[in-house]
Order: structure tokens, then C-alpha cells, then sequence
């Protein structure tokens, strides 16, 4: 017995290895077992085996399409986001298709309008809106990104929207943003952008921007905007769009400035280093294959299951025909 073969054995334990073979093994042997007893003394060992495997391999086809309705089970490779680019520097071209046409949402390059100038506009219209700010961020707020104004007032969304060049801005409620980030960070850190130790909480992340995918699934901008069959609508859109257009994401980071805390205080609240460049770091949206192998797995047992079926049938029909040949009076 070689070495690599003895280290094997002794790392099978008994628990949960051994264990857990045992116990799939009990219980395969008790449920299919029983029921092929069942039928093999009651039809016959050959009609009582087609019988038991068409009844499991049907049960199997069932529980297939559950996991693949669901997405629940024996499933695949879940959707996650994929890290395509890191641009440091917006002014040179980029690599990754469509990021051209995101604009530099910097105020001081002056393709987008800058988070203060939209709020104060959007409050000079509506003072309601500047009383509810004040009351929740406190008297004389200043906007630090474009995200913050489209999470405090919604509205203006649609109106940034139509500055970005067919990229959508996500704001700090929208539940996909929190992926995306998380994601951007884990680039970040293989890249080591700000160093071998680089961390979350070098840098602050500005906006997150959206470029593709299906123009159905949007979520509302400003919750209760769409009708029922406006929701409905977009629900079938959605479904009957086989296809799914390239999803893309934009994270702008800006790295913190440097603080040096003495012993035993507390650091202060991350500021950003307005001299640093702001960093944009790009990811496609990889689908998976979350639900293939359910499918499979249902396309199999129902291939099974309609044998088997069919293997019963016709020798129901041959029994049935040498039945009827059969004449009593002969014998």
C-alpha cells in the first residue's frame, strides 16, 4: 500500500464519511427497497422492479422542476459579478465596451451637474423637500455624490439618468448596489490598487452605475409610480425576453486621505483625499448556470420515467393480446 493511499484511509473518519454513506444507503434500502418488495410479491419480480423504478424516476422528474422553478437544490453556479477593468485615470480610453459614454461625474470636469447644483435647484422648486432634508441631515447639508441625491430625492434620478449616457445611477436603497460594491472591493484588493494591504477602508466609494441587462426588471424610481399593469406588463416583458443583454457596472472609489491618530484615540470619520483621482472599476454580470443542472436532472428522470412507463405499457398490451388469444374451451 503506497503512502498517498494509507494517508487517505486514515483521513476517512467514521463520522460524518463512513456515517453518511451508511445512512444515504439505509435509507435508499428502506424506501425503494420496501416498496420493490411490495410490488415484486404482489406482481411479480419483473412488473414489480419496472413498477418501483417508474414511480422513482417520476417522483424524480417532479422534484426536478420544483428545483428548477425555485432555484433550490442540486443547482449550479450561482449569478455573481466579474471584475473586467480598473481604470485610474477616466481621460485615457477605456478597455471594457460602452464605459466611453459613462461621462466624468467629477464637478470639476463639468460634464454632469454636480450633486449640490441639482439639489439646490430641485429645493428651490420644492422647499417641502429642502425642510425634510434639513430635518434628517441637519441645517446647510452639501451633497457629497451624485448617490446621495438620488437616495434623498428620487425624482431626481430620472432627471441624472439622462445625463449618463445610458448608464442608470443606483441609489444607497437599491438592493443591488451592496453586490456590486462587495464585489469591487474584492477586485480591489487583488489588484492591490492602494498597496499589498489594501482594505475597504482605504478608499470611499462614490457612485454605482448600471449599463444594460433588461430594461424591464428595472426597479421603480419612486415606489408606487407604476400602475398594477404597469407592473404586470413589465413582469411578462421581462419573461419573454429570452435573451439577456450584457449587464454592466461602474464603481467609482477615491481613496481616503491619511490620518495619523495618536495612541489610544479614535479615528475620525473617513474624509476623502480631493487630490486623488477618482478610480472606476468595471464588472459584467455573469449569469451562471444556477438552474442547468436542475434541468438536467428533470430531463434525465423524465426521459427514465417515460421509459419505464412505456416498458409497462407494452407489457400490458402483449398480456392483454395473448389473453384474448387465449381460448378456455381448449384446454
Amino acid at each position: 500500500m503506497s503512502s498517498s493511499t494509507g494517508y487517505l484511509l486514515a483521513a476517512i473518519a467514521f463520522d460524518p464519511t463512513i456515517r453518511g454513506v451508511l445512512v444515504v444507503m439505509v435509507a435508499v434500502g428502506v424506501l425503494v427497497g420496501s416498496v420493490l418488495l411490495l410490488n415484486a410479491t404482489n406482481t411479480g419480480v419483473r412488473t414489480g422492479f419496472l413498477i418501483t423504478v417508474a414511480a422513482l424516476t417520476g417522483w424524480c422528474f417532479s422534484l426536478g422542476i420544483f428545483w428548477t422553478i425555485y432555484g433550490i437544490g442540486m443547482i449550479g453556479k450561482a449569478p455573481s459579478w466579474t471584475a473586467k477593468e480598473i481604470n485610474f485615470d477616466r481621460s485615457s480610453d477605456t478597455i471594457t465596451e460602452n464605459v466611453d459614454k459613462l461621462p466624468i461625474t467629477d464637478a470639476s470636469a463639468g460634464q454632469v451637474k454636480s450633486a449640490q447644483e441639482l439639489l439646490t435647484t430641485f429645493e428651490l422648486n420644492n422647499p417641502e423637500v429642502k425642510a425634510q432634508i434639513e430635518s434628517t441631515e441637519g441645517e446647510g447639508f452639501v451633497p457629497k455624490s451624485l448617490t446621495q441625491v438620488a437616495t434623498l430625492v428620487p425624482e431626481l434620478k430620472t432627471e441624472l439618468d439622462t445625463q449618463l449616457g445610458g448608464w442608470r445611477i443606483l441609489a444607497e436603497s437599491d438592493s443591488r448596489r451592496g453586490e456590486a460594491i462587495a464585489s469591487s472591493d474584492a477586485a480591489i484588493a487583488a489588484a492591490q490598487v492602494f498597496g499589498t494591504d489594501t482594505t475597504a477602508s482605504d478608499y470611499t466609494v462614490k457612485d454605482v452605475f448600471f449599463y444594460g441587462g433588461k430594461n424591464a426588471a428595472e426597479p421603480e424610481t419612486v415606489k408606487g409610480e407604476r400602475s398594477l399593469f404597469q407592473r404586470v406588463r413589465h413582469r411578462i416583458e421581462t419573461t419573454l425576453q429570452i435573451k439577456n443583454p450584457t449587464l454592466y457596472a461602474a464603481i467609482t472609489i477615491q481613496k481616503n486621505a491619511e490620518v495619523v491618530v495618536a495612541p489610544g484615540e479614535a479615528p475620525p470619520p473617513a474624509e476623502i483625499d480631493t487630490t486623488a483621482s477618482t478610480i472606476t472599476v468595471i464588472l459584467e454580470r455573469n449569469l451562471g448556470n444556477k438552474r442547468v443542472i436542475p434541468a438536467l436532472f428533470a430531463l434525465f428522470s423524465g426521459i427514465l420515467f417515460f421509459v419505464f412507463c412505456w416498458m409497462l405499457h407494452t407489457r400490458d398490451k402483449k398480456s392483454a393480446a395473448m389473453r384474448a388469444a387465449w381460448d378456455g374451451k381448449a384446454s
